[in-house]
């Protein structure tokens, strides 16, 4: 019965469709001729129903993409312009926004981005705030709170303000609507109305902001919302920090890293539905007490080392990084992240990777969407951008970091490198050794993507990637404790002098996430190489018996990790002769000395 009414239903589509054609509806035969990839019946017929009838808006959309299949980029670009500008519907708004991202790409903001150190073209505007008169209000002052709540109330458009003075209700009021402006001016929806007032609510200090409001003893601020809808409920935070003194950061920082959340959290339709990055990399970016470029010329350091999450381990990530540093690192690259959308691109740019997110695409959907590219590959080639941004960020303010001397990774092949044990003596010492089969992916762990980069060929595991900057990484199982080793043979068969081909290893946690610790050999040659890995309070690396690389393992090495350590190509590479084993006795250096002539 069921099938009986599928095959009506079809056979009254096609009547319906029949009838249009026979009634000569241009549109109709447009989209029909555009399926069929009849590009030129297709933008005729939609260009005179765009001259006929200037609102309908389906007719830009058709000659819109009939001119994109004939290759006619530019007057493609001026349709989709023209659709933006008329319609007021969200999604066609986003389709013209990425068909002008496809056919005439990101646009540059109309400012010369990071010329000074202390530069914010995206600084929000919030006017003389009366400090000194903020201060006096509040210092020394005694609250008596209704409930959980301080006693003055103001509200606004869009707000219901709770503070301790009336000073300080108008400025925060006048606060929340600068930044929210901006945030829906700038990113989300354009003169949004929005049938509700979200409570903010301003404790005297920290101390009550635990007691009486039950907040988080660990934060500066919190943004409260229903986890099934995402209307924000509350927003609080407190004015005086630990020493009494008014905190300035709480209206300028915490304040707009909170009403971020909150616009976020709306839009996005739940807290739940956002990813991580971008829920807290726009709260950060938000932050106006930030020196923006300061963390990006840091984090473009880092970079140089190859010290980051790599794009697709990041966008990945649901929670919280369970290390500190780690945590730091991923808020501060999230925000490099955004402010790189915002420089290089464009806000619409942004826009569209927000919105395209929105509709449950993917990452590499809406990296595509906002540099107007292929969808393949798409997260790759914004992570090598990023890349290749934050060092020219970093070389362009390295000597206004003031953090003393930045050490660079050297090669140790003097005695200068020498440690407490002989680590090569120590190696071939070792009698017992478990073999890393190469002749399937079985043992080694996909990260970030990176089976689609690695393969087996025979008995050799081979990364097929171009030569990159950045790189791509497979963990390597062992049944080994630290401290261990891991031997192998490496080739790289079309290194050169003039191409050199990097080749490394990195130490990864006990979720198998990227540590930031790699140590690494530039190849400019196609012979065999035996490469050494010893992890231990240290992770080394020997190639031909010097040592190339070396780095403190920071981290819990009692942990039971399936996965301590992964390959780093940086172009074509063959690893083969794989082989690990637990250390049980250093050699002593005292003793490796005896035996060195």
């Amino acid at each position: 019965m069921k099938s009986i009414q599928v095959l009506k239903i079809g056979m009254l589509t096609l009547l319906v469709a029949a009838l249009a054609r026979a009634d000569g509806d241009p549109l109709v035969e447009a989209r029909t001729a555009l399926h069929s990839k009849d590009y030129r019946t297709a933008a005729a017929l939609a260009g005179d129903e765009v001259k006929a009838n200037p609102g309908n808006e389906e007719a830009y959309i058709v000659l819109a993409q009939a001119q994109e299949g004939l290759g006619e980029k530019e007057q493609a670009a001026t349709t989709w312009a023209q659709l933006k500008k008329v319609t007021r519907v969200r999604e066609r708004v986003q389709l013209a926004r990425m068909g002008l991202l496809r056919t005439r790409g990101p646009e540059s903001p109309d400012f010369k981005p990071g010329q000074a150190w202390d530069s914010d073209p995206y600084k929000v505007d919030i006017g003389n705030v009366p400090w000194d008169k903020l201060k006096s209000d509040v210092q020394g002052i005694s609250i008596k709170y209704d409930g959980d709540a301080p006693p003055v109330h103001l509200a606004s458009p869009y707000f219901e303000v709770y503070a301790a003075t009336d000073r300080m209700a108008e400025v925060a009021t006048h606060l929340c609507e600068k930044y929210t402006e901006f945030l829906m001016n700038k990113y989300f929806y354009a003169d949004q109305e929005w049938a509700l007032r979200v409570p903010i609510v301003i404790y005297k200090d920290h101390q009550d902001y635990v007691s009486v409001g039950h907040n988080p003893e660990q934060s500066a601020g919190v943004t409260y919302s229903d986890t099934k809808t995402g209307v924000p409920v509350l927003i609080a935070l407190y004015m005086l920090d630990n020493d009494g003194n008014l905190d300035h950061d709480a209206l300028e920082g915490t304040l707009p890293h909170e009403l971020t959340h909150m616009v976020l959290h709306e839009w996005f339709g739940g807290a739940a539905d956002i990813p991580r990055w971008i829920d807290e990399g726009l709260a950060r970016r938000m932050e106006q007490t930030r020196n923006h470029y300061q963390e990006a010329a840091k984090i473009g350091r880092d970079a140089i080392a190859g010290e980051y999450f790599r794009f697709r381990d990041l966008f990945a990530q649901e929670q919280y990084p369970a290390r500190g540093d780690r945590t730091f690192r991923f808020y501060e690259q999230s925000a490099t992240i955004v402010l790189f959308l915002l420089e290089k691109f464009g806000p619409e740019a942004a826009v569209a990777f927000f919105e395209t997110l929105k509709e449950g695409g993917t990452h590499d959907q809406a990296a595509a969407a906002a540099m107007g590219i292929g969808e393949e590959g798409a997260v790759d080639e914004l992570e090598k951008r990023w890349v290749d941004w934050t060092r020219e960020i970093y070389l362009r303010f390295a000597d206004q970091l003031n953090e003393g001397e930045i050490a660079e990774g050297t090669t140790l092949d003097s005695s200068v490198s020498l440690v407490s044990f002989d680590e090569l003596q120590t190696v071939d010492k070792i009698a017992r050794w478990n073999s890393v089969h190469t002749d399937s992916m079985n043992a080694f762990k996909d990260i970030g993507g990176s089976h689609r980069n690695w393969k087996t060929v025979g008995d050799k595991l081979v990364c097929a990637i171009d030569h990159s900057s950045i790189g791509s990484m497979v963990g390597i199982r062992t049944n080994d404790d630290v401290p261990m080793v891991l031997t192998c043979n490496v080739r790289a068969p079309s290194a050169s002098v003039d191409m050199p081909t990097p080749f490394g290893l990195a130490l990864l946690d006990y979720r198998s996430d990227d540590t930031g610790l790699h140590v690494s050999v530039v190849l400019d040659d196609r012979r065999t190489h035996e490469v050494k890995c010893v992890v231990s309070d240290e992770i080394a690396l020997y190639v031909d018996g010097r040592c190339t690389g070396r780095a403190p393992a920071v981290r819990d090495l009692t942990e039971d990790i399936d996965w301590p350590l992964a390959f780093v190509g940086y172009g074509p590479v063959e690893v083969w002769d794989v082989k690990t084993a637990m250390i049980e006795d250093f050699v002593p250096m005292a003793q490796a000395s005896k035996t060195t002539p």
